[in-house]
């Protein structure tokens, strides 16, 4: 009984975000016109790269698989829970202290509340960029997108572990927008952001693969172009480990904090 009261006032929460955003999808569509430009950039930059080198595949990837290959990449970029500035602000301004005393996780709420406003950026996203490659480069290769979108949730589930020690850290330091920046350019090399790992050389590609940061990216996005049954349970299998992992020490840490606001008195 408690599970399932505790279950239906999360997913109330994500409805309610959903439903007041839905108010303003004009101007989540305005601002899908961001990933349409750096889309556009990359389908000129891709066209050029792959006629110079003069072959139809790079690393096992065609140039519609790496062009709809960032595509993913983007949406879930332009898509995650922002988490880090949030939580940071609470702990600098002290409202931290008043808010975790409101009957429910304080962790669990912002996901919940969140994931109601990555939901519907992820579609507008994913449906602009699309339309764009589609027209300008080719059709979706076969895929699975059902399962796809199992590993981009989880995907958002571990960035939003990231961001909440990232926001931790202003227990220890005044302002956390380096700690953001610096797992930021993370994701945008080791986390296969900016180009497939594939394409990078063996030893940092090895390095990328063993680090929890490509299930955040590059893992979902490569799936989504050349999907396969057992990727997906080792690519599903890998992320609830780091999920797991990373769930531990957020949790560990945000006790660790609210025992110093405790002491602190806020």
């Amino acid at each position: 009984m408690n599970i399932s009261r505790s279950v239906s006032k999360y997913a109330a929460i994500t409805r309610i975000n959903l439903q007041s955003n839905l108010a303003y999808i004009g101007e989540f569509a305005y601002r899908s016109i961001f990933m349409v430009l750096i889309l556009y950039v990359f389908i000129q930059l891709w066209r050029t790269t792959y006629s110079v080198v003069g072959t139809d595949r790079i690393a096992g990837l065609s140039l519609t698989d790496t062009l709809w290959y960032l595509v993913m990449t983007e949406t879930i970029m332009l898509s995650k829970i922002r988490f880090a500035g949030k939580v940071a602000e609470e702990v600098r301004d002290g409202s931290l202290a008043y808010t975790v005393s409101r009957p429910y996780s304080y962790l669990l709420y912002h996901f919940f509340h969140g994931i109601g406003d990555t939901l519907l950026r992820m579609v507008i996203n994913f449906l602009a960029g699309s339309i764009l490659v589609t027209l300008l480069v080719g059709p979706l290769p076969p895929t699975n997108l059902p399962a796809v979108f199992v590993t981009v949730l989880l995907a958002i589930i571990l960035d939003f572990c990231f961001n909440g020690l990232i926001g931790l850290m202003a227990f220890f330091t005044e302002d956390v927008d380096s700690w953001s920046l610096i797992y930021q350019k993370l994701l945008f090399i080791l986390g296969g952001m900016m180009l497939p790992l594939d394409f990078m050389p063996a030893w940092l590609r090895d390095i990328s693969l063993a680090l929890p940061f490509n299930y955040t990216v590059y893992a979902p996005a490569r799936l989504f172009v050349q999907f396969d049954w057992a990727r997906f349970v080792n690519v599903v299998a890998s992320q609830l480990a780091w999920i797991v992992v990373m769930a531990v020490i957020l949790s560990l840490m945000f006790r660790w904090g609210m025992r110093r606001v405790s002491i602190n008195g806020g």
